[in-house]
């Protein structure tokens, strides 16, 4: 069973005719009936933001879509503290600024112990390089 790891852009997306990126992410989601849906726990809290939640179709469906048996949310704790401070680390010495949530994800695609074949992202530039060492593929536009 495959196993897709999805950034927060792709839900902005697939719920917001105005995004630029609905189109593809329209296309990408039948994409997700091919195995298990990851969804890291901080994407849902930049997903699930106030202007999301004011949109009633799209909350009423991303709840049916994250019950889904297929759907598995993955809890952020063991690498919460990392990020932190990778975050800081990367933005103030090495000039490269990543959002905690993404230094998040790129956490667990370099882990080992999780089994990721897929990442869906918008931002193929904030990934590459840790999915080229895993071998796990890009679904991006």
């Amino acid at each position: 069973m495959n196993n897709i790891l999805i950034d927060s852009g792709f839900w902005y997306a697939l719920y917001n005719k105005r995004d630029c990126y609905y189109t593809k992410a329209q296309e990408i989601f039948e994409f997700l009936s091919i195995g298990n849906v990851l969804i890291p726990y901080p994407s849902l809290y930049e997903t699930i933001n106030t202007r999301f939640t004011k949109n009633e179709f799209g909350l009423r469906d991303f709840k049916l879509l994250i019950t889904r048996t297929n759907v598995i949310l993955l809890d952020d704790q063991e690498y919460k503290s990392e990020a932190l401070e990778l975050t800081f680390k990367s933005a103030l010495d090495l000039k490269k600024p990543f959002s905690l949530v993404d230094i998040i994800i790129r956490l667990m695609l370099a882990d080992e112990k999780l089994r990721i074949n897929y990442l869906i992202s918008f931002n193929p530039r904030d990934f590459i390089d840790v999915c080229s060492r895993r071998s796990i593929s890009l679904l991006t536009d």
